[in-house]
This record gives C-alpha cells, sequence and structure tokens, in this order.
C-alpha cells in the first residue's frame, strides 16, 4: 500500500499536462493541443521482446471559430518514418463518452483541484468551457488517456479530427513526437541495499496515469515475511524502511528542500479498516492538502537539477532529517535525507522521479534506468517494473 500522489490520481480517475500544440498544422478556427506539449515517451512492457508501451494522456480539439464546429470522427495515428503502422479511429458515440467525461470534471473542479494534470491552463484556457461532439465558439473536446502497445519503434503521434462547419467538411490534425530513450544523465538508485519498488511505471499502479510521476518509483524495504512493516504497522518505526538514508542518484545542484513538513500516523490504514473506508477518508485528505499547496502533498523534498532539463525529486523525507539547502553541489551518492512518510503519504517509503521542470508537481514524468541495479528475477537486465525486488550495488 505505497502511494505518493497516486491516491490524488485514484480520485481523479474516479469521477472521471504543458503547453501549446506541437508541429501543428490545422484548419484555421480548429486547434489540437497536447498535455504534454513537447514529446510522449514510451516505457517497455517486455524488453526481450522489444514491446513497448505508450500513454498520450491528454488532446483538446478547440473551436477558435464563430461557427459550431461539429466533430464526427478522431482518429490517432503511431507512425515511424513516415508510415502509418497504427491507426485508432474514435466514432461519435466514443467521442461523446469522451466530452461527457470532461465536462463532468470542470463541472466538479477537477481541472483548478489537480492543474498539473491539464498542464494548468495552457491545455483547456480558463475561459473555455468543455463539450461535445458539437462545439460552439470557444468551446473544446477533451481526450484523455489514450493507450498504446506496439513491438518495435515508433516517432510520432498523430491525431486527425474531421467535422463539419455550416455543412462544409472541416479538418485539423496535430503531431507530437514520441520518445523512446531513458534520461540522458546516469543515475544510481536513490536507497542501498535490497528495496521493494511498490509502484513504478507500470499501468496497473497509479503512477503511470499522472504526468509528473509518469515513471516514477515509490520504494519501500520488505521484511522476511513480505511485509513491508513489523507488527500491526501502526507506527512510523515498524517499517523496515523508515530512516534509511537517501542519496542523490546523480551529480548537480539542489533547487528546492522542504525539512518542516510533519508527519501524521493517521494517514496510514488502521488494522481494523477496511480498504473502503480508508480510501474514503484518504478523499477528504487529500482535497484538503492539494488546497495547501505543493509541500504538503510532497512533504519533505529535495529537487536537484542535474542539467539537460533533468531534475530529480525525493519525497516524503522525515521531518528535520534534510541535509542540503538549496545551492548546494551534490555529487551522486552523497546523503541528502532519512526516508520518512511526510506530506501525502499512506505509509513510510521514497517518492522518487525524474522529470523536465523544476516543480515537482507541474512537470512532465521522464523515464529513467540505473547504473547499478539488478532486479531479482529478471531474466535479463530491463527497466524496473511495479512489484520488483532490486538490489541497488
Amino acid at each position: 500500500m505505497i502511494k505518493l500522489m497516486k491516491q490524488i490520481i485514484i480520485v481523479f480517475l474516479a469521477i472521471t499536462l504543458c503547453s501549446a500544440s506541437a508541429v501543428t498544422k490545422t484548419a484555421p478556427s480548429v486547434e489540437i493541443r497536447f498535455c504534454p506539449a513537447s514529446a510522449v515517451h514510451t516505457y517497455p512492457l517486455e524488453s526481450r521482446r522489444e514491446v513497448n508501451s505508450l500513454l498520450l494522456q491528454n488532446v483538446a480539439i478547440l473551436n477558435h471559430g464563430t461557427a459550431t464546429f461539429k466533430i464526427k470522427t478522431v482518429t490517432f495515428e503511431l507512425l515511424q518514418s513516415g508510415k502509418i503502422t497504427d491507426s485508432r479511429q474514435l466514432d461519435i458515440s466514443a467521442i461523446q463518452r469522451a466530452a461527457d467525461r470532461g465536462a463532468k470534471m470542470q463541472a466538479g473542479g477537477v481541472l483548478k483541484q489537480v492543474a498539473f494534470q491539464f498542464c494548468g491552463t495552457s491545455l483547456i484556457p480558463s475561459d473555455v468551457k468543455l463539450a461535445g461532439p458539437n462545439l460552439d465558439a470557444r468551446q473544446a473536446l477533451l481526450i484523455t488517456s489514450q493507450v498504446f502497445a506496439f513491438t518495435g519503434m515508433r516517432d510520432s503521434l498523430r491525431v486527425n479530427v474531421e467535422g463539419d462547419v455550416d455543412g462544409k467538411i472541416t479538418k485539423a490534425s496535430s503531431t507530437l513526437p514520441i520518445k523512446s530513450e531513458f534520461a540522458k544523465n546516469t543515475y544510481i538508485f536513490p536507497l542501498r541495499g535490497v528495496c521493494y519498488v511498490g509502484w513504478g511505471a507500470s499501468f496497473h499502479t497509479g503512477h503511470r496515469w499522472a504526468i509528473p510521476e509518469e515513471f516514477a518509483l515509490d520504494i519501500a524495504k520488505l521484511g522476511g515475511d513480505g511485509l513491508s512493516h513489523k507488527g500491526d504497522g501502526t507506527r512510523f518505526e515498524d517499517y523496515y524502511a523508515y530512516g534509511a538514508d537517501i542519496l542523490a542518484a546523480a551529480g548537480g545542484r539542489v533547487v528546492g528542500v522542504a525539512n518542516d513538513q510533519s508527519e501524521d500516523p493517521t494517514t496510514m490504514q488502521r488494522p481494523d479498516e477496511s480498504q473502503q473506508a480508508y480510501f474514503a477518508r484518504l478523499q477528504k485528505d487529500q482535497a484538503g492538502r492539494l488546497a495547501k499547496g505543493m509541500t504538503a502533498v510532497t512533504g519533505n523534498y529535495v529537487m536537484i537539477d542535474h542539467g539537460k532539463s533533468e531534475y530529480s525529486l525525493y519525497a516524503h523525507l522525515q521531518p528535520g532529517s534534510v541535509r542540503v539547502r538549496v545551492g548546494d553541489q551534490l555529487k551522486a551518492g552523497d546523503v541528502i535525507g532519512k526516508l520518512g512518510s511526510s506530506g501525502n503519504s499512506t505509509e513510510p517509503h521514497l517518492h522518487f522521479h525524474v522529470c523536465d521542470s523544476d516543480d515537482p508537481l507541474m512537470s512532465a514524468g521522464i523515464p529513467v534506468n540505473f547504473s547499478n541495479v539488478t532486479i531479482q528475477w529478471a531474466d535479463v537486465p530491463r527497466p524496473i517494473q511495479s512489484g520488483d525486488v532490486i538490489i541497488a550495488k
């Protein structure tokens, strides 16, 4: 039950990220925007067979004209060297479902509550109303969470929209680069020894569905009984990972620190509490944390700029344990603090991710590999998946 902002994302999904469109070719009145806007990253599903996954988090179709744009079809295409390799078309019923979901999210305040998931107002301007399939002026259709799996490589994703304006066929198209690469810098694992990665970039856990933490890891340690704690797990000290040294994963300059956030034992599930009751209680708690700001979510954290537009985040550290300050220059392996359970944490663990901005939330995740890990039960070296037990040398 190892979670960071993920419970927030579960809440987001239950009621259902960072600039303008990339390489766009549209009709004058219709625009297609992506979030994130710079690129979409793949992550391996099965490395030996070169099976890869891709998640298009958000695409929005905006009507800037005065006449109604009536959407008929939306088509997603994956391309390699200019050739279409995969194609998926949403018919009018699927478009209607997306429209209803988007309108419900906007009406419920979700776009503001988890603004990082929609790139602030870069994807959907504050004066634009979500609707569809028929879009009046200053209305938009929002389509989220489009998943693709394929063998081999793809280098671009194209979205085509067809509809009509005043009885005339109107088309729009926009293309987003696909990146099938890991972080440019070399990283070591941020904990020593044998560790358990409860949540990684796999689709069956929550990280993959949230833009800043799409490729994040939640890391704990297990005991001989396979649990992350001894006793009933009601005290932080019951957890095997609690107090472990957190290491800088690569050299760089510290650009963000919080060291005064408290740890709240009531955020952990009580032994006599059902999963349903626990989740209902967390919803209220996490809505309050979001309203308080970033550090209420991350807890005590360190963020390091490694150059090449790559930043690493270490979240949920113990209060008062952070050893570094903004501006400090670090080398890989330096101890920066101790593992704790501050912020939006449901048990002691380390949340680690690499992203493209120094803002832990308003950023996009980057896949990362580590130079010093062995994955138990892996038959060949491969990237870490949710549920892996790893040894950091």
